[in-house]
């Protein structure tokens, strides 16, 4: 499903009001809420202002939306409804990943390099191997862009030879959209060790492509409502694989996610002591986002009615639009993957000459115009990302194109 019939189109755009607007392809940054998710959270309010927040009919909505929403995050990544902790964003569950596992001087990371790893997944690490003086190490060991089977191949070399506690890196790259072979990468680590742990950052990946955590072998995986899943901000989620769960502490401890339990000493005198719950509302001590699961459960049945297979091939075709159109320009340098297998929906491209300077005054040109893209960054190299998502049209891909094309005679 590449292409919507007219009418589909027409009902899904109707949906997002920015398309009435501007011609929005910032999805991977924050994606418009549809309007049933934005009635849901209004919804949700009309109820809690009602009833109350105490009274037994609320609690037992809450029990039931909690349990909705983690059954279908379930099926949408192939995991089980108790393995989801929700959070506040993928920044978050990654330093949840961090400060919740035991670690021992010169324990191991093997993280991607900063040349194409978002720093909401790079900074923790590095901060956690100097409050830990853990030893880290990058793949691929030169700030190179690497793809496919090269990176595999870079990957492996270093991993093979040492011991490493955890591995961590990004399912689809954050600025030339590139994807990672993680399910190879996982593969590749519990063969050799199945006691090392796999952190993959989803937040470019989860609702814009399949995303299977059985497959992918991964102990951990962090992931926002509000990109590619059209959910609403403030809401995120870690996924943490069953066998695992007790090996992570919680960051935070409150009423909802423990007891005080009395314990008898060596003299029989009584000393004060903590049990947690159990998981996942072991983690949720801090979590009080509650309109956002309303929406972001909302979101979910919107995307999983439409199916995530058919979102990434209307992505992928609604990019490969774009794409065609830029190579035409002479002056412009596409960044991605070389082969198709490797490429998501993002599109990021930079210029031959003067390139800083220029994405910024065509970003500032394209915003005025109503083409609302992201200005990123590969090394110190200033790119524009375009993000298409599945409300999009084919007309907008042209436009965005032209509208590139007329800004740059006006101003070269």
């Amino acid at each position: 499903m590449t292409t919507f019939d007219k009418e589909m189109l027409d009902s899904i755009s109707s949906d997002f009001y920015i398309t009435k607007k501007r011609i929005y392809l910032n999805n991977g940054s924050i994606t418009p809420l549809p309007i049933s998710s934005i009635k849901s959270i209004t919804d949700f309010n009309i109820r809690y202002s009602e009833v109350g927040p105490d009274s037994k009919e609320f609690t037992e909505y809450l029990d039931e939306l909690k349990l909705e929403t983690r059954k279908r995050i379930a099926t949408l990544i192939n995991g089980h409804d108790d393995e989801i902790i929700f959070t506040t964003s993928t920044t978050e569950g990654i330093n949840m990943i961090a400060n919740g596992l035991a670690w021992k001087a010169d324990d191991r990371l093997l993280i991607r390099n900063s040349l194409n790893e978002h720093f909401s997944n790079y900074l923790p690490w590095i901060r956690l191997s100097s409050d830990k003086n853990l030893q880290v190490r990058n793949f691929p060991e030169e700030k190179n862009e690497s793809y496919g089977n090269s990176l595999i191949e870079n990957f492996a070399s270093v991993y093979e030879k040492s011991t490493f506690k955890l591995v961590s890196t990004s399912h689809i790259v954050y600025n030339d959209g590139s994807i990672t072979p993680v399910e190879t990468i996982g593969n590749i680590i519990k063969q050799r060790n199945k006691d090392t742990l796999f952190s993959i950052d989803g937040a470019q990946s989860v609702g814009a492509m399949v995303t299977d955590v059985k497959k992918m072998k991964c102990d951990f995986l962090t992931f926002p409502s509000f990109k590619w899943l059209c959910g609403p901000l403030g809401v995120g989620i870690l996924y943490v694989k069953k066998q695992v769960m007790e090996d992570l502490n919680p960051m935070f401890i409150g009423s909802g996610t423990a007891d005080l339990v009395s314990l008898k000493n060596k003299n029989k005198k009584s000393t004060e002591s903590t049990k947690y719950h159990k998981y996942p509302e072991k983690y949720h001590a801090t979590f009080r986002n509650l309109p956002g699961l309303a929406g972001l459960e909302a979101s979910l049945r919107y995307l999983l009615r439409i199916g995530i297979h058919n979102i990434f091939q209307r992505n992928k075709f609604l990019g490969s639009i774009l794409r065609q159109e830029l190579i035409k320009m002479n002056d412009i340098v596409l960044h991605e993957a070389n082969t198709e297998e490797f490429r998501s929906s993002l599109v990021s491209f930079s210029f031959r000459k003067q390139n800083n300077t220029r994405i910024e005054k065509l970003n500032a040109r394209l915003q005025k115009e109503g083409v609302i893209l992201a200005e990123r960054e590969i090394g110190t190299r200033k790119i524009l990302r375009a993000s298409p998502h599945f409300y999009n049209s084919e007309d907008e891909m042209v436009k965005t194109a032209s509208t590139i094309k007329s800004l740059l005679q006006v101003f070269d």
